[in-house]
């Protein structure tokens, strides 16, 4: 009788204990499901928005792009030894088409917002990037991103200050500055900087926040 007592105790223990590793088991299942629940709540989503760059932009997978409350540049990086006569690149008001012939579109979409196309423009450096300029319709607006869909930007780290065309190299600037200017005054009917020199100066008195290089004044 004595040793059934001892059994039948020894059966209760060992219930008991695998009744309390059970419960372990699912209490350690249930906080690792917690933990997992948290680090996904926690993982940042494609619509969470990123630090800005230094130029109030973000490095993207085909390009690269920055921007003062004026406009936005945006350079994206070709084959070397690309022509300009392959590149395709559509500026429209609220769009943008940039890619090299017989390869698909590197930038293909909807603007974030509204640009001026006659001030706006693009030009090929160096055989190997594509650089161009877009002139905000708003001027008082940072833009998330060039193209609607793309990852964005936490706009309220943007820093106004910035020069119109900072990142570009000093030849390219002073050409592109040259270029804009032209392009504007084509699109208006009105002279050019080589058909009325004393135009420019003027344009460069009433913009100050250009920048402009002493050779191009």
């Amino acid at each position: 009788m004595e040793n059934k007592i001892l059994s039948l105790l020894d059966d209760i223990k060992k219930r008991k204990r695998e009744k309390k590793d059970e419960s372990e088991e699912e209490e350690d299942g249930e906080n690792k499901r917690l933990r997992t629940s948290e680090a996904d709540t926690k993982k940042p989503s494609h619509d969470d928005p990123l630090p800005p760059n230094k130029n109030n932009g973000l490095d993207m997978k085909n390009y690269s792009w920055s921007q003062t409350l004026g406009d936005v540049m945006v350079q994206v990086p070709v084959p070397f030894g690309t022509k300009k006569k392959v590149v395709t690149c559509d500026i429209k008001n609220t769009s943008l088409r940039v890619g090299v012939k017989g390869q698909p579109l590197l930038i293909d979409g909807e603007l974030f917002q509204a640009v001026k196309v006659c001030e706006s423009y693009w030009t090929l450096e160096d055989n190997e990037t594509v650089t161009i300029l877009l002139s905000k319709c708003n001027p008082w607006e940072w833009w998330k991103s060039v193209v609607k869909g793309d990852r964005g930007i936490d706009t309220s780290r943007c820093e106004a200050g910035l020069r119109r065309l900072d990142g570009l190299g000093y030849e390219a600037e002073r050409h592109m500055r040259k270029l804009l200017f032209d392009y504007g005054q084509k699109c208006k009917g009105l002279p050019t900087s080589d058909n009325c020199p004393e135009v420019l100066q003027k344009f460069i008195v009433h913009h100050p926040y250009l920048n402009l290089p002493p050779q191009s004044k």
